[in-house]
């Protein structure tokens, strides 16, 4: 959940949709409730469909916990251990463990994403609203490019509305951890995450939610560049490199290739190690744009930047 941050600070500007601007403006002057049941008849009395309660009760989560750095970092509330005589035993004990992280999220206003995730389905529990939490795995740096893990990493939600299933994480809408501290900058882009885009930065631990939007395996998932806001907010297509560990050329450079890229958007380049980020060589042919870098820095990393936000990042060999 970690964001690149290069000499200064960027910090996503909360735009919310016009779809969606009575229900925030109303959930963003709500108390900061100690309880989730508080909030779930708030959102209940205040809101008559299903698809505005859901989308009140992410604005709020995502707008009032904050990410528990101590916790991630040394995890004591994630420890649980406990005995059970049969398998009915098994997931009472289980239920209370996840009713306990949800009451410390409330009670604290701190959690990580296990937290986020599951107050967000005891939320639509409550609302009677079907919702999931999903686990699975997510990356940050371009360090992780090409590194398989065995263990999953995150948490976030698929929540059922109209019959279809939409995607949110309200841990990565709340925030960034930039530099070592936790930055509160609500981002929209992870309330009804688009489909096509899922696979650039969650893979689901289930195989069933992967076939639900498409298709990827776990190497190509970790063979990606790192895709980040400045490209995930555009509609900007990335055609060239889509391996995140690439080489330069034999004159020593590297080229990226996009689709609909945006003729004003501003696109500007750093190696790891370089305090200084610079423009590359812009072409524009038909629809594609090419930007070459040149005197690529081998063994490093590089992050490409739109706009002023971070947007790719690679491996360099």
């Amino acid at each position: 959940m970690k964001q690149f941050h290069l000499l200064f600070l960027f910090i996503s500007i909360a735009i919310n949709s016009q779809e969606y601007a009575k229900v925030d403006h109303l959930v963003l002057n709500y108390p900061r409730f100690t309880k989730v049941e508080n909030l779930a008849k708030k959102i209940e009395k205040d809101f008559s469909t299903n698809k505005e309660k859901a989308r009140a009760a992410f604005i709020w989560l995502a707008n009032n916990i904050n990410y528990d750095l101590e916790e991630y970092y040394n995890p004591k509330n994630r420890r649980y251990s406990f005995r059970y005589r049969n398998e009915t035993e098994r997931l009472q004990k289980i239920q209370e463990a996840k009713e306990k992280i949800v009451n410390i999220a409330f009670k604290t206003k701190k959690g990580i994403c296990e937290q986020y995730a599951q107050a967000y389905k005891k939320i639509c529990d409550l609302l009677e609203i079907e919702a999931t939490v999903i686990s699975g795995n997510v990356r940050n740096s371009a360090n992780e490019i090409g590194i398989i893990k065995n263990k999953t990493n995150h948490a976030w939600n698929a929540v059922k509305i109209d019959n279809k299933w939409l995607l949110l994480d309200a841990t990565w809408a709340a925030g960034s951890i930039i530099n070592g501290k936790w930055i509160k900058s609500y981002n929209n882009y992870f309330y009804n995450i688009p489909k096509e885009k899922i696979f650039k930065t969650h893979l689901p631990e289930e195989s069933i939610w992967i076939l639900r939007f498409g298709r990827i395996t776990t190497k190509q998932f970790y063979n990606q560049p790192i895709y980040n806001q400045g490209l995930l907010n555009s509609k900007a297509e990335l055609l060239t490199p889509k391996n995140g560990t690439i080489a330069p050329d034999k004159e020593n450079n590297i080229q990226l290739t996009f689709e609909n890229f945006n003729e004003n958007a501003t696109l500007i380049y750093n190696f790891t190690g370089n305090r200084i980020a610079k423009k590359p060589l812009k072409e524009i042919v038909r629809n594609t744009t090419i930007f070459t870098i040149p005197n690529a820095k081998r063994n490093s990393e590089l992050n490409i930047f739109i706009n002023g936000k971070i947007a790719l990042q690679y491996k360099v060999l």
